[in-house]
């Protein structure tokens, strides 16, 4: 998966929630953020074998895995198959990079926000539960329970700088994040692999 996959749904969901028969932009926000997903599980692999992304960058490396195999062994937790990428991003990235090209998720003051709203906004989405409810409302209703509003509706509100909706500012980001991953970063001039941890 390439970065115009992610720009790719964000078209198409965007031109299929926009219709005047539909108006559903929390279901487009959710398949867009399942192809973020997707990419980025496939950069985290693809970075952490040594490999590049599609515009050729290679990030330093304080340990390389072998092969996807060797990888996945490491990621998977116990007996579960599914490996939540998103997670592992989270609490391994520093250790497997010398410069974390995840760092934008995880500390960006722009883009963390962002990726913790949309995280929120999607497992509610997907799930409705309580616990998933009161996510959505810390992360964007400032813990105010009284300001909740449904996702779709919230979604079709403004967002206070740009006075774009909020589904524009996400989709925005989202397609900002993909470029970002995927280009070497300005300050990492010099800076070498050193795998011989993973040797």
């Amino acid at each position: 998966m390439v970065s115009t996959d992610v720009k790719g749904a964000i078209t198409t969901w965007t031109e299929w929630a926009s219709k005047p028969d539909v108006q559903r932009y929390d279901i487009a926000l959710f398949k867009i953020w399942i192809q973020f997903e997707k990419f980025l599980s496939n950069l985290f692999l693809s970075y952490a074998t040594g490999n590049p992304s599609e515009t050729g960058y290679v990030p330093p490396l304080n340990l390389q895995f072998k092969s996807e195999e060797q990888f996945n062994a490491f990621m998977v937790d116990g007996n579960k198959k599914y490996i939540e990428y998103f997670d592992k991003i989270e609490k391994l990235s520093k250790h497997i990079f010398v410069v974390n090209p995840f760092d934008i998720l995880l500390s960006d003051a722009k883009y963390k926000p962002v990726v913790q709203e949309v995280r929120a906004l999607r497992n509610y989405i997907a799930h409705e539960s309580g616990e998933a409810k009161r996510k959505v409302i810390n992360a964007c209703f400032s813990g105010n329970e009284r300001r909740f509003v449904d996702p779709n509706e919230y979604l079709k509100s403004r967002e206070r700088e740009t006075r774009n909706t909020y589904y524009t500012y996400y989709t925005t980001c989202i397609a900002e994040m993909v470029d970002i991953l995927i280009e070497a970063p300005a300050d990492t001039e010099g800076v070498t692999n050193d795998t011989s941890a993973g040797e």
